[in-house]
């Protein structure tokens, strides 16, 4: 996000919760962060991690590419001779918070209401399991970089 030029009367009352950093420290350290998130996470889980985290599926500059990506991802995953990229791509948007509606699915899947669960399920088995495996990944590096502390057990 762009650094939004602030009052100086910010600047005098101190820090609240955030450590002493400025913007610019708070800006420096995000980009910090996904740089570690690139180098560590393979591309589909930055897909997963841009959908998830970035909103890119709400109107993001690489909507279309990223959504692209993740259809291709999880029809990879289905059975064979199951291709219904617009069904699947309503799945994944629905996956990721949007309201589409299953009898959209249904319809763009020419299927009933069982296997059109079916598909939801196997959509959910997908981008879950890239999901957790992404969040492993970028949880490792965080610790390992510095940026969590280990939790006392």
């Amino acid at each position: 996000m762009p650094i939004v030029k602030m009052s100086s009367v910010n600047s005098m009352r101190g820090a609240s919760d955030n450590g002493d950093m400025t913007p610019h420290d708070r800006h420096a350290q995000a980009a910090m962060i996904l740089a570690l998130v690139e180098r560590v996470v393979d591309v589909n889980g930055q897909a997963y991690v841009r959908a998830h985290y970035g909103r890119e599926l709400a109107g993001g500059e690489h909507e279309r590419a990223l959504v692209n990506h993740l259809v291709r991802v999880v029809i990879g995953t289905f059975p064979t001779g199951t291709h219904y990229p617009r069904g699947v791509e309503k799945l994944v948007r629905n996956y990721f918070g949007q309201n589409i509606g299953m009898s959209a699915v249904r319809c763009d899947m020419r299927c009933g209401i069982k296997k059109a669960n079916e598909y939801r399920d196997w959509v959910h088995q997908a981008l879950g399991a890239i999901g957790r495996r992404a969040e492993y990944e970028v949880d490792v590096a965080l610790r390992s970089a510095g940026l969590i502390l280990e939790e006392a057990a």
